[in-house]
């Protein structure tokens, strides 16, 4: 026979096929668990000209199509003249007629899979060997004593005898509790369980033996084949389960087997005995210990090994205070726990490194082992097997230092790019995509410049744990230079690709450090790209998240941005296809809201900062001209299905890429007009900033929308002031003057948002019709610990207002930036300090200003 191959997509049924093959003295060459791979092997078998003896064959309950694709296959004139066994769980007329059409065949029911050596015998002649053997002569079993639990009498009468003739020392029990009882009171190796008892089940009988001193090996033996309770049976710790209908001499052999494993394990429980033999010969150092932890032996290398020359120096006193203790000769700190829990548990260790101290004080680091010592199933203490690795450590660190950065123990570039290149080919094999996050701190060296360069090493630190807790199973975070980190997030969903990365931009700012005599949150500007199985290599993809990068610090910094090359058109559509819809649906079910965060006229501020009243929570009041005009910007989030905030770093970025952010604009033009409609009683000017992006101001059609929404309101075009920003990629400058002016004329005035960020910043200031510019946050925030900073803002503030036009600040988030924005003669203040954004329809602006 050139071998068998056994096909069967349980793993139980499977199990209990090579069993019995194995009970008959054969072993399968080969397991498959598919009918369809099974057609493709049996054809390439016979191409390398080793063809197969004999094939056993699974069939479903209700056959299906690629199980007849497989019986159909075995009618083929090439596979004629194997011999098939096909394993049933009914007879019925379609197999049947298979079986007498083919020839060389054979069918064999589930329920009687002792008959299969029988089966094997008919259709292979030369195979002697498989057909039932007759009962031998008894040969005895050394020292094997067998408990067999049966409720009925008459079944352990037959099996003692059986047993008995073949030399085994057997007990009977009819009980669960009886066989409790007899295993508690004797020693057995190997009970044999009936899964039914009249007082409990087979699996828990297991279960109470196997919690026994000295345990015996289990076994259950049952009269229905259910797989149910062969599982359970298994998991209560059995290592066989035997059939009563089954041939005796398959049950012989499996007990047979059973008893080799135990005298093999009493034979390894002698062995160790020898154990004063072998020691001397042994190159690692090796002692032993009782369970208190006191050195009861050591061997010559290991008294070399801890600078001793006599054994009387260790044995009788405790390892703990002698071998591993601290450096500090007083010993006042706790001995390695985990040895010394070894010791008093009798637990295994394994590869467990540590610090054994020599006799002169010094230290070698060492990895040993513990075993348990049994003698006789008594435990009478431990061995501890150790080795000097102190050479080894010291290369394990050359290579650390050499794939990791020293100061946050993240991984370097070099080896990041080797785990992207893993990564890669992963996504080649699986599918599926991964994404690279190229995280860029913003003004990281005015950090270093005002906090000094040992706090900014801390802040990096910091950096690297947030971050780092957030990593999942084959995500790597690797520090690539400077304040630049790179993040690989293994199996994304492009869909969440960009809530996700946002979202580790908004966990930086959980991260916080001193400036300005103020606490300010780090914040980072994001580059992503996606690794799918089309990326070229780990270098093109990490590449370009850093280009994204760029991209994200040219829109403004604290931004999350997504490459998607030309080469990534799929990846472009998957992610659009989405996020449409998902738009769409936001603004028809108004899950769009509108917040509002004043902006301040300084001048209406106080110099003292116990002086500023709070109304609403917002600090707007002072001892402005009654005239003055007070400033709102309109701030938008997106609430999720789910409930949560989603950021317009998250969303806007993705309407423009789909084109809908001419529609997003209108929606929340529309819907501040219907508000301010309805507003009265408010004694103060009052005004709201409303972004547009750079693809509605290129759009006429949006013009003429946002011109006819202005007009039907009965809103004031006064109160409204459209930002558009300074690092847009105004396209066309002739369309955005034009666009501009047009809306001026209805008396709406426009304002310069994030200027100085870009490179066309003064040009943008010299050809549009802007009324106010408003200067970029980080250069407000740096002021009040950077004089270059508050240079720039002096000199911005000196341009505008040259030019008539007003000054606004961003990110005001303490006193001393206020003042540091005041001495530059800045017009008005926005950020933190004085408001965070709240939701528009909270706000009572009648009450805010009830005196003018």
């Amino acid at each position: 026979m050139s071998g068998i191959l056994v096909v069967e997509r349980s793993t139980t049924l499977s199990h209990l096929l090579k069993r019995t093959l194995a009970a008959a003295g054969l072993s399968a060459r080969s397991e498959l668990a598919a009918y369809l791979d099974t057609i493709d092997h049996l054809k390439h078998s016979l191409e390398l000209a080793q063809p197969y003896g004999l094939l056993i064959v699974g069939v479903p309950a209700r056959p299906t199509r690629d199980c007849m694709a497989l019986l159909d296959h075995l009618m083929t004139d090439d596979q004629r003249e194997l011999p098939v066994l096909l394993m049933v769980h009914e007879q019925g007329p379609e197999l049947d007629a298979w079986v007498r059409r083919r020839g060389g065949a054979a069918a064999v029911l589930w329920t009687q899979f002792s008959k299969i050596p029988a089966a094997l015998a008919q259709l292979e002649p030369r195979a002697e060997l498989l057909a039932p053997r007759s009962e031998t002569a008894a040969v005895p079993q050394q020292g094997i004593r067998i408990l067999f639990v049966d409720d009925s009498q008459s079944v352990r009468l037959a099996y003692q005898q059986l047993l008995e003739r073949q030399g085994y020392a057997v007990a009977s029990a009819g009980t669960l509790a009886e066989a409790a009882d007899k295993a508690a009171k004797e020693t057995f190796d190997l009970a044999i369980v009936d899964y039914f008892l009249p007082d409990g089940s087979g699996d828990e009988l297991c279960r109470r033996l196997a919690g026994l001193p000295g345990a015996p090996a289990l076994a259950v033996i049952t009269g229905t084949y259910r797989e149910d309770i062969i599982v359970k049976s298994l998991d209560a710790g059995a290592i066989e389960c035997m059939f009563k209908n089954e041939a005796k001499e398959l049950f012989l052999a499996r007990v047979k087997t059973l008893s080799r494993q135990i005298q093999m394990q009493k034979s390894v429980e002698a062995e160790r005995q020898r154990l004063d033999g072998i020691l001397g010969s042994v190159g690692d150092g090796v002692y032993g210990v009782d369970q208190r932890g006191v050195i009861t032996f050591i061997n010559p290398t290991g008294l070399r090994l801890l600078g001793y020359d006599d054994e009387d120096a260790l044995i009788g006193k405790s390892a703990q205070g002698l071998i591993h203790q601290t450096a500090d000769e007083q010993a006042t700190d706790p001995a390695d726990p985990g040895l010394d829990g070894a010791y008093t548990a009798g637990n295994a260790l394994k590869g467990h490194e540590t610090v054994f101290w020599r006799r002169d004080k010094s230290g070698m680091t060492v990895e040993c082992s513990v075993l348990p010592l049994a003698i006789q199933n008594r435990r009478q203490g431990s061995v501890v097997v150790f080795r000097d690795i102190s050479e080894r450590k010291s290369a394990d660190n050359l290579r650390w230092e050499m794939t990791h950065d020293k100061l946050t123990g993240l991984v370097n570039a070099r080896h990041f790019t080797h785990q992207v290149a893993q990564e890669l080919q992963r996504r080649r094999e699986a599918g599926g995509y991964s994404a690279i996050l190229y995280i860029d701190l913003d003004r990281f060296s005015a950090i270093v410049d005002a906090a000094g360069v040992s706090a900014s090493e801390r802040l990096l630190v910091e950096i690297a744990t947030v971050l780092g807790k957030r990593l999942r199973e084959h995500d790597v975070l690797a520090r690539i230079e400077g304040d630049r980190l790179a993040l690989m997030l293994s199996g994304v969903q492009l869909e969440n690709l960009f809530p996700l990365a946002d979202s580790y931009r908004e966990l930086l700012h959980q991260c916080k450090y001193e400036y300005g005599g103020a606490s300010r949150s780090v914040t980072a500007s994001i580059g992503v790209a996606v690794i799918s199985r089309d990326t070229p290599s780990a270098e093109y993809v990490v590449e370009h998240a850093r280009l994204a990068c760029r991209t994200a610090k040219q829109r403004g910094r604290d931004q999350t941005e997504i490459y998607v090359g030309e080469h990534d058109a799929r990846i472009a559509r998957e992610i659009e296809a989405g996020w449409t819809e998902r738009l769409r649906q936001a603004m028809e079910q108004e899950r769009i809201i509108l917040l509002v965060q004043p902006i301040v006229p300084i001048s209406a501020l106080p110099r003292s900062e116990s002086a500023v009243v709070q109304r609403q929570g917002w600090r707007v009041n002072g001892s402005g001209s009654a005239n003055q005009e007070y400033l709102f910007e309109i701030l938008i989030r997106m609430v999720g299905k789910d409930g949560q905030l989603i950021s317009p770093g998250v969303f806007v970025p993705l309407a423009e890429r789909v084109g809908m952010m001419p529609k997003l604009d209108l929606w929340v033009l529309n819907r501040l007009l219907r508000y301010l409609s309805g507003v009265r009683g408010v004694k103060a000017p009052i005004a709201f900033h409303v972004n547009l992006s750079n693809m509605t101001l290129a759009d006429p059609d949006s013009l003429k929308l946002i011109e006819a929404a202005i007009r039907t309101s009965g809103v004031s075009a006064r109160q409204l002031v459209f930002e558009i920003t300074e690092t847009s990629e105004l396209t066309s400058l002739h369309s955005a003057r034009k666009f501009i002016s047009a809306l001026k004329k209805l008396g709406c005035r426009f304002a310069l948002d994030d200027f100085g960020t870009g490179f066309s910043s003064f040009t943008h200031l010299r050809h549009l019709p802007v009324d106010f510019v408003k200067v970029e946050g980080s250069f407000v925030q740096g002021m009040p610990g950077s004089e270059l900073d508050r240079k720039m803002v002096g000199s911005i503030t000196q341009l505008a207002q040259s030019l008539k036009l007003r000054v606004i600040g961003e990110h005001v988030d303490s006193f001393s930036t206020l003042e540091a924005l005041r001495v530059s003669g800045a017009d008005y203040a926005q950020g933190n300090y004085l408001g965070e954004p709240r939701p528009l329809r909270s706000v009572d602006f009648a009450a805010l200003f009830p005196h003018g």
